[in-house]
């Protein structure tokens, strides 16, 4: 934001702030359909008529950038009259194994980094796993690749401290922590 890190939004003024040369903050829109109802303001146009009669233009520097986590639970896809509206669009990758072990061993102070790389292999191999039997009701990425790596600074295993953590994380169902225990850690860690 323009000399403002600090701007509160109240209902409504997401509208009201884009008349004014800020960056429009992220928002969490749960129905996909709002957005929608924004798209005069991102057409040439570039004004809305509120249902009080009100119209709502916005400024010549007003940026909207709006993000979504693909195939991410509860994120919906974007509607695609508002996609054919953005000037630039970016498809961002998952970040590389080293990528992810640098990130892990900043934020918890590890500084075994084939330790830690290894652990990121084998969550993209939990990854893929995931995705070839279709197992979807988990979660399998950075935070909990952070959370294995804390716990096996303290608990000293590998495998231990992926069944309390990655492995808990991966669904809910025990037949799908098994295969993952079988196919993706007991062959990699097992003593």
């Amino acid at each position: 934001m323009r000399g403002n890190s600090h701007v509160r939004c109240r209902a409504g003024e997401n509208l009201e702030i884009t008349s004014k040369d800020y960056l429009l903050p992220s928002t969490v829109i749960a129905n996909p359909g709002v957005l929608v109802g924004l798209n005069a303001l991102l057409d040439r146009c570039a004004s809305i008529t509120l249902v009080t009669g009100e119209v709502i233009h916005r400024h010549p520097d007003t940026v909207i950038v709006v993000t979504t986590n693909n195939n991410y639970a509860g994120c919906r896809d974007m509607n695609q009259s508002v996609i054919s509206r953005m000037n630039l669009i970016i498809d961002m990758e998952d970040p590389d194994t080293y990528t992810l072990a640098e990130r892990a061993m900043k934020v918890t102070g590890c500084t075994d980094k084939t330790t830690v790389t290894d652990m990121a292999e084998t969550l993209r191999d939990i990854n893929e796993r995931c995705r070839e039997t279709m197992v979807n009701d988990g979660s399998y990425g950075v935070r909990e690749l952070i959370s294995w790596v804390q716990s096996y600074m303290v608990c000293g295993s590998i495998l231990d401290s992926a069944k309390y953590t990655v492995l808990s994380s991966v669904s809910s169902d025990p037949d799908n922590r098994a295969d993952i225990l079988s196919s993706c850690l007991e062959q990699k860690y097992a003593a």
